[in-house]
């Protein structure tokens, strides 16, 4: 009877390799928080750093950043109610995220009155992009391999 068990690890490294490679050392996005306390400030960020834009839930919000190279929104990314998206800064530059809010009652019947506001942020990004780590997409590749030579000498 054949020893199966170096296969069957070799499979099991290869659906969990993926996995493994998907930390690609980034910081984690509950770092620093944004709120309209911030209107008008100047952010310092390190490359690969990440915010949160918190700005509330009162406003329907516009946002735009003029250089989406420097700083722009993680997609695909759930965020707690009232907050607009996780931020993160790829490379050295400097870049200003505009938000222009409307009002939420605007939508009732009848709408309200309320002004529409406009927050300010612009954000420094200083330092080299982090290199990766080596990518562990390989490892097991070369696993399946050995394991694929070790069951042909039997």
């Amino acid at each position: 009877m054949r020893n199966y068990g170096a296969i069957l690890l070799a499979a099991f490294l290869m659906l969990i390799g993926p996995a493994l490679a998907a930390d690609d050392g980034q910081p984690a996005p509950e770092g620093r928080t944004v709120t309209l306390d911030d209107n008008g400030k100047t952010l310092s960020l390190k490359v690969n750093e990440t915010f949160l834009l918190k700005l509330g839930e009162f406003y329907d919000w516009n946002i735009t950043i003029d250089d989406t190279a420097v700083v722009s929104r993680d997609v695909n990314v759930l965020v707690v109610r009232g907050a607009q998206g996780i931020y993160r800064a790829h490379k050295s530059g400097s870049a200003t995220l505009i938000a222009d809010g409307d009002p939420t009652c605007r939508k009732s019947v009848p709408p309200c009155a309320a002004p529409s506001i406009r927050f300010r942020l612009d954000i420094a990004v200083s330092g080299d992009a982090i290199p990766k780590a080596p990518a562990f997409e390989i490892i097991p590749a070369i696993i399946a391999l050995l394991a694929a030579v070790r069951v042909r000498r039997k």
